[in-house]
């Protein structure tokens, strides 16, 4: 006969019991609840676009199989390595476990601080990488206030925990999960394709980053980590909760939250932003509120954010814009190959302006954005004779990058008497905007740098790092709607260990006219001058959200 535990591992019994019940009461409510759409309009507090969905890097695309978990035991009992769940953004082992000195087998669920050394297996480069949970904390929320992780707080989904992983790949170098942001993750349930598919799976679960709060005098600003994270933040988790009634709803509109929060615009999972770009979105009914006859609003007040796109589920169930924004076309450096020639986005020549709200059905985001990166597009007329700006205006469904580049037209105010006569040569790339807010330039501090547009009195162009235009005889700067000659900023140094494109913006000058072009490939008989700086690059510097 089985000895009877002792009185401490009774009161752990019993205390588990009632956790247990819980839980299994949170998931009858999250599956039986039912309804049509989504009732919360999280608050554009704190939003900002990123670059990546999990912010893990080098693991970016790993999903951990839910059967590869191994718990050890507590001391004074074996354990067996457990089953583990996640449900609502709670990670959950269950074990067996049996007293050293032998007795009743015994029920043990393990959640929040007690999974410290826990450690799940992932496929990862062909092989696998061991992911071993080393603290864990009450995860700091974006949208303030953060609740405390009491019992009643986690089980309400008020609060949930938050996790420092440590991977360990086959290579044997230990490394941060999450490199940038908090260095913490949340556990979120099912899989994700490297397209940046939800895919409903729930014998898989993935850690997902936070960014962390690097604000001053109370004025919170979270940089670093992945959109997924950030998602579930702004109130879109990927299971039902109080921003949705039904699993189903929540993983949609959690999808048209990610897509829209790194900008993928063709859903492919590659990015059409830079890091920390400053975000207001908002959900249906808030939609609808500003929006009269059905018609969105090209800015947005108080701060004056452009229309950037309309996000819905299409015909196969995907997240994608329907629309893009008119100043969206024009700021566009994108090298998403939905947006050359193929076109794929649905309203390919329709601005977002343009459609009626009314007419997309209840799942729906909108997005507004103030666009801190501008496409900079070289123009050239002749052999000798170039103009490479930002001062451009875009024709919808034809001038996003690739190799569409005869939507593009130089904004009037260049060219000289015939901006006609020049023909977009090149798209170079993302600069940050000349209207960069004073708070994001101190944040980016010498990270960035300033170009500066010089025209000759005959029309000759320069677009330099000088303000005082290199000195060069003539050359005097040329300002367009009071921006003081001022085109934007570029990056000044670049991390040379990450994995980013590192993309130089050189200076050339012609060996025989001595015109001055700027481009980052070398034009037919130009000479190097030297290096400006390098355009915006996802990964070029991890963690520094701007």
């Amino acid at each position: 006969m089985n000895a009877r535990p002792d009185s401490a591992y009774a009161r752990e019994e019993m205390d588990v019991s009632a956790i247990m019940k819980s839980w299994k009461r949170w998931l009858v409510g999250a599956v039986v609840l039912t309804g049509t759409g989504v009732g919360a309009e999280p608050p554009p507090t704190n939003s900002a676009q990123g670059t990546r969905l999990h912010g893990s890097e080098r693991f970016e695309f790993v999903n951990v199989p839910l059967t590869t978990v191994e718990a050890p035991s507590p001391v004074g009992s074996k354990c067996t390595s457990g089953l583990a769940s996640v449900a609502g953004g709670r990670l959950l082992v269950t074990q067996s476990c049996t007293p050293d000195g032998g007795g009743i087998v015994l029920k043990r669920f393990v959640e929040g601080p007690a999974l410290k050394g826990t450690s799940f297996r992932a496929p990862f480069e062909g092989r696998s990488v061991k992911l071993t949970v080393a603290e864990v904390r009450c995860h700091e929320d974006i949208t303030l206030p953060t609740s405390a992780c009491t019992a009643e707080n986690v089980q309400a989904g008020k609060a949930r925990w938050e996790y420092r992983v440590i991977a360990s790949p086959a290579d044997k170098q230990e490394i941060a999960l999450c490199p940038t942001g908090s260095g913490y993750a949340l556990a979120v349930p099912n899989a994700w394709s490297t397209s940046g598919d939800l895919l409903t799976n729930h014998d898989y679960f993935t850690f997902a980053c936070a960014p962390r709060d690097e604000g001053v005098s109370g004025k919170p600003f979270f940089v670093g980590g992945g959109v997924i994270a950030k998602c579930i933040d702004w109130g879109y988790a990927p299971w039902a909760g109080a921003t949705s009634t039904s699993d189903t709803i929540a993983r949609e509109y959690h999808q048209l939250c990610t897509r829209m929060a790194v900008a993928d615009y063709c859903g492919e999972g590659r990015s059409n932003t830079l890091d920390g770009t400053p975000l207001a979105f908002m959900g249906p009914e808030h939609a609808a509120a500003i929006s009269p006859l059905g018609k969105l609003p090209s800015t947005l007040a108080p701060d004056g954010y452009a229309l950037e796109a309309v996000w819905t589920m299409d015909a196969c169930g995907l997240a994608r814009p329907v629309c893009l924004g008119k100043k969206r076309w024009d700021s566009l450096a994108a090298e998403g190959t939905c947006l050359d020639a193929s076109l794929h986005i649905p309203e390919t020549k329709v601005t977002c302006e343009m459609l009626n709200l009314s007419n997309l059905g209840d799942r729906v985001l909108v997005s507004y954005s103030p666009f801190i990166d501008h496409a900079l597009v070289t123009f050239r007329r002749g052999t000798t004779e170039y103009i490479t700006t930002t001062a451009v205006e875009g024709n919808p469904g034809e001038s996003a990058g690739g190799t569409a580049l005869g939507g593009f037209e130089l904004a009037p105010g260049l060219g000289g008497q015939d901006p006609d006569s020049f023909e977009p040569l090149r798209v170079e790339g993302p600069i940050l905007s000349a209207t960069l807010s004073t708070d994001l330039k101190q944040r980016m501090g010498t990270f960035i740098k300033p170009l500066y547009r010089c025209v000759t009195s005959t029309g000759r162009n320069l677009l330099t790092d000088s303000k005082d235009c290199d000195l060069v005889p003539g050359y005097t700067l040329k300002s367009i709607a009071g921006d003081q000659g001022l085109e934007g900023f570029v990056y000044s140094s670049v991390d040379t260990t990450s994995s980013g494109q590192r993309r130089p913006l050189k200076l050339w000058r012609h060996s025989t006219t001595g015109v001055f072009a700027t481009s980052t490939e070398a034009p037919s008989g130009f000479t190097f001058v030297r290096d400006l700086g390098y355009l915006p690059a996802v990964g070029q510097l991890p963690g520094r959200d701007l």
